[in-house]
């Protein structure tokens, strides 16, 4: 009589692998190459697309919704200022959740045939959307310059609300992956999603002073209200805070910490729905 044998996973789904991190960053750096060499291949601009992207929208906005409110010139400058230094994060943010979404399914080939860490995919789009803020952010320190609103603290700031972003945006991409995998209609409603939360989030004005009451902690559970006026803290030193930005923040630095765990949880059972 033949006997069969059980032979389960010893380490817990929640427990790093040794050298994981190592394999994922690795992983992470060669999907952006690969994504980089072919996002502008064929076009005429190539990279200036980085520019006119952000240059486009911030002049399109600015004076539609400038004769919208009726804003006089000084008030469309400072409208101008408000969405120019927060837009690059915000593009950024946008392509990570929006590409890290679906890049498990996107790459499901690979994904099914391959041992990798899964978190290389989303960490890919992250890389390639921080290339582009890179480039817009250039355009915006040069702005600055030009009008005399550069502030020499900002090469100190700017990288606390950098990494921030990227945890926040991360901790989508990871959550919306592992959910798209099994629930594919996710994918499909998330471009409206993203453009709703574009206008409830403070991008082209500073956060409203809602209190952490009643409909208005939805508000601030938004992480995006926490990077935008944290971009204007970096970029004009201007005095944003609100004792409600801590929940803001709280909540793309636990979000970041529940994506990478059920990205975990869901790679174990992948294959299945892929």
């Amino acid at each position: 009589m033949s006997r069969v044998r059980e032979v389960t996973a010893q380490d817990p789904w929640w427990k790093p692998q040794p050298g994981s991190a190592k394999n994922a960053r690795r992983m992470a750096l060669a999907f952006a190459r690969r994504d980089l060499r072919l996002r502008y291949v064929q076009t005429q601009l190539g990279w200036l697309w980085a520019v006119a992207q952000p240059l486009i929208l911030i002049a399109t906005l600015t004076l539609v919704l400038g004769r919208v409110f009726g804003l006089p010139a000084e008030g469309l400058r400072q409208f101008g200022l408000n969405l120019a230094v927060a837009l690059p994060g915000w593009i950024w943010f946008q392509f990570t959740v929006s590409q890290g979404a679906m890049s498990l399914v996107a790459n499901q080939a690979l994904v099914s045939k391959a041992a990798f860490n899964r978190s290389a995919l989303p960490n890919s789009k992250a890389i390639v959307g921080f290339a582009d803020f890179l480039v817009g952010s250039a355009v915006v320190a040069l702005g600055l310059l030009m009008i005399q609103e550069a502030q020499a603290l900002a090469l100190l700031r700017l990288p606390l609300v950098i990494a921030y972003t990227a945890l926040a945006s991360l901790g989508w991409a990871y959550a919306l992956a592992s959910v798209s995998v099994r629930r594919r209609d996710f994918l499909a409603v998330l471009p409206v999603l993203m453009q709703a939360l574009f206008f409830i989030s403070p991008i082209a004005l500073p956060s409203a002073n809602f209190a952490p009451v009643g409909w208005g902690i939805l508000y601030w559970l938004n992480p995006a209200v926490a990077m935008a006026d944290g971009f204007r803290w970096a970029w004009l030193g201007w005095d944003v805070w609100q004792p409600a930005h801590a929940i803001s923040a709280a909540s793309g630095i636990l979000g970041f910490v529940f994506g990478l765990l059920a990205l975990r949880w869901r790679s174990r059972r992948l294959n299945e729905f892929l």
